[in-house]
């Protein structure tokens, strides 16, 4: 029979089998609970907060090579609008696929514009997308729901792009920018527009009136960029 003093007499290593033997699985369980609260506490606060959020919303795939591409372009033509270091921009991109219809001759899958126009929905009321990219039909949605900055509000009489759409956008094509590196993998028809400021947006989106100058001051210098200045 074992006696009290027999157990006070264990070495360390045979108290940590004898622990092991009687509670490992509530060890494994909470030391694998531990690893994940700390892995999901280190990238919460190590998370980038971007200083351009844009949304691309059209027909041509951009893949992830032209989306880093396309972000590397947009943070050369931004400050760091949130001082936290570091120019960031971030994009979200809505492709719609349009597919040939045997009997009509029409360009169109509407399961797919369905789920398109869902995702876009949602975007325009519960996202922080400020700097749009949209196909026309898109563009149009914007507009009758009121979403889009007139240009002529923010954007200087030297500066303003000519053939300007509905007063509130421009072909992305029409504009040297257009040559940069992912903006060039855009549609030669895709739009580009600023949502509204949030003192005049209808709908509330969670921006702040900082956050807006920002794109802003971003979507003005793309439209004032110039091929023939760049080195």
């Amino acid at each position: 029979m074992e006696t009290k003093e027999n157990k006070e007499k264990l070495s360390f290593g045979e108290w940590v089998e004898n622990i092991w033997y009687h509670y490992k699985w509530p060890i494994i369980c909470f030391t694998v609970l531990g690893i994940f609260l700390i892995y999901s506490a280190v990238q919460l606060f190590s998370k980038d907060d971007p200083d351009i959020k844009m949304l691309h919303v059209g027909p041509m795939y951009v893949s992830p090579t032209d989306a880093d591409a396309l972000r590397g372009s947009v943070e050369g033509l931004s400050d760091d609008y949130n001082e936290d270091g570091e120019v960031i921009a971030d994009f979200m991109d809505i492709t719609i696929a349009k597919f040939k219809d045997a009997d009509t001759g029409e360009f169109f899958n509407y399961d797919e514009h369905n789920k398109a126009l869902q995702r876009f929905q949602t975007e325009i009321r519960a996202g922080e997308s400020m700097l749009y990219v949209l196909d026309r039909e898109y563009f149009d949605i914007c507009m009758d729901e009121n979403l889009l900055e007139p240009l002529d509000s923010f954007v200087d009489d030297v500066d303003m792009p000519e053939n300007v759409i509905e007063g509130c956008g421009v072909l992305i094509s029409e504009l040297d920018a257009y040559e940069l590196p992912g903006i060039s993998r855009f549609s030669e028809d895709a739009i580009l527009c600023l949502r509204r400021s949030p003192d005049k947006d209808e709908i509330s989106y969670g921006r702040t009136d900082e956050e807006w100058n920002g794109h802003r001051r971003t979507f003005i210098n793309i439209i004032k960029y110039r091929a023939e200045n760049q080195e």
